[in-house]
């Protein structure tokens, strides 16, 4: 599992789910896909598996070949609809990580704060 699904990655999601919907919903390998959105084909691997939402993993074909396609309840939605929903993970994303942050920065002050006045004593 990955940390950050969508988060610096919304224009990449986006460039796979318009070449996919391009295609008229056909399944593709990500070789096809790193061509339409010049993108590595490694990445286009990592952010179709880690999108769920969007892209389904199809089983291997009698070649060996793993394709993917977009899902189902993904494809009857609107482009604006995909986008909206991209950017609100994202959102959500970047959320989630300043709530992380604040906690750990809370910790840090909670520990500062109780070893000042011990060390404070013996002045």
């Amino acid at each position: 599992m990955q940390f950050r699904r969508y988060l610096g990655r919304e224009r990449q999601i986006e460039a796979l789910y318009s070449a996919m919907k391009a295609a008229d919903g056909k399944a593709m390998h990500p070789t096809e896909l790193s061509r339409e959105t010049s993108l590595d084909m490694h990445t286009v691997q990592q952010r179709m598996d880690a999108c769920p939402e969007l892209f389904v993993r199809l089983p291997r074909n009698p070649e060996g070949l793993v394709r993917y396609r977009i899902t189902s309840s993904a494809s009857v939605l609107a482009p604006e609809q995909v986008s909206s929903l991209i950017k609100r993970r994202a959102r959500s994303e970047q959320l989630q990580l300043a709530a992380g942050i604040a906690i750990i920065a809370s910790f840090g002050l909670i520990i500062l704060l109780t070893v000042i006045p011990s060390t404070s004593l013996f002045l």
